[in-house]
């Protein structure tokens, strides 16, 4: 009896262990693409408490609320990531309609009462005790994945807009009407976004693209001329011109480039952020690489965008160099969808574009968000790693 657990203590360890040299072997084959992440996570939890301090104070008495959060998504994110690396690609084509489905199933639940949390004004998370989620988090990733086992497993339909595209629209489409109904234009806008690029990727002609997005133009304008939601036309005035109302609509935007201009080349230091004593909202989350300008300055702002050009490069690298399909279009879908995350995020802040709402991947607070983004990052190795042994078999 004692033999026999002392047996299948060794087995477990032995299998444990071979799990470990599997994963690792898996993240060893791109180490700049790790690293990257690597310090991405670690920038983003020395960020988030210095721009979340002054709020953990006054609303929480705990300089530490926000960071021992932060930290806790950042825990549970790493078996999501050590899942995207080992978990079967072919099984998950496999499972990607049903995947979806859940995904749309998650969405109506948020209108449930007592189930769905509001927050802000939107009805966006699923709250079970004191973990909360935001099923349109999960749609970032839903939707691509149901995009590249359509576009590889219906190669010939791809050029044909009424067998091709337009069916992949109206299913997307209904994932988005969710989230515009939360109300979140920003995550719908990027979900069309990203979906018009993946279908690009996957061969559709431009010509069909461009009809779809004619078609969806006026629908967008109407929504934000007469849904009745104020703050999305805010956004766009404040786009425009923010100092038509410094104490108002541009107040968040003023602010911003506040920050990011007082910072210089080399930042106040680091904690020494004036603009997160409540002169700049959303610090901690949607406008944390406004706080980055400031403390760290051009320089942590420059690295910030560094990092994310260096998953771009590898991402898309990784992707373009598998042999099968469905894993190209995933990896290019991933690579590009974070890649355009961080472009609209660092966009708002800086003023370039109207602010959406989206954070930035692997440094806001959000741990939907995070959780997501580090699945996504781990298939990523996962494509690698295939790669690897296909081109060790040849």
């Amino acid at each position: 009896m004692n033999l026999s657990k002392v047996d299948t203590q060794k087995m477990s360890s032995t299998s444990l262990s071979r799990v470990g040299e599997h994963w690792l072997a898996r993240w060893k084959s791109e180490p700049l693409l790790f690293w990257s992440i690597v310090i991405l996570l670690s920038l983003g939890i020395i960020m988030v408490f210095s721009a979340s301090m002054t709020t953990s104070i006054y609303a929480y008495h705990d300089a530490l609320f926000f960071l021992k959060r932060h930290l806790f998504g950042v825990l549970l994110s790493l078996p999501f990531f050590l899942l995207g690396s080992l978990f079967p690609l072919q099984k998950l084509r496999q499972l990607s309609s049903r995947i979806l489905l859940l995904n749309l199933l998650l969405l109506l639940m948020v209108f449930v009462p007592v189930i769905g949390r509001e927050g802000g004004g939107s009805a966006r998370w699923l709250s079970f005790g004191s973990l909360n989620f935001q099923p349109s988090e999960f749609a970032k990733f839903s939707v691509l994945l149901y995009l590249a086992s359509a576009l590889s497993t219906h190669q010939e339909r791809i050029k044909d807009f009424w067998w091709g595209v337009l069916p992949s629209f109206l299913m997307i489409g209904t994932i988005c009407l969710l989230i515009l109904l939360e109300p979140d234009l920003g995550t719908a806008s990027f979900i069309i976004a990203i979906t018009l690029i993946t279908l690009f990727i996957g061969g559709s002609r431009l010509l069909h693209l461009f009809v779809c997005a004619g078609a969806l133009l006026p629908s967008g304008i109407f929504l934000i001329l007469f849904s009745g939601k104020d703050y999305w036309m805010r956004r766009i005035e404040a786009f425009f011109n923010p100092w038509n109302d410094p104490q108002g609509k541009g107040f968040q935007i003023i602010q911003s480039l506040i920050a990011l201009g007082s910072g210089g080349i080399f930042g106040k230091g680091l904690g020494e952020s004036r603009q997160k004593f409540f002169f700049l909202p959303d610090r901690h989350t949607d406008f944390i690489f406004a706080i980055i300008g400031e403390e760290l300055g051009f320089v942590g702002a420059v690295l910030v965008l560094v990092l994310f050009l260096i998953i771009l490069w590898k991402g898309w690298k990784i992707a373009t160099s598998s042999r099968d399909n469905f894993q190209a279009v995933l990896g290019m879908g991933i690579t590009a969808s974070i890649a355009l995350q961080a472009f609209i995020n660092i966009g708002g802040v800086t003023g370039t574009i109207p602010v959406t709402g989206i954070t930035l991947p692997l440094v806001s607070y959000g741990n939907s968000s995070l959780i997501i983004t580090m699945f996504q990052m781990g298939m990523l190795f996962n494509i690698a790693y295939e790669n690897k042994l296909r081109n060790d078999r040849l």
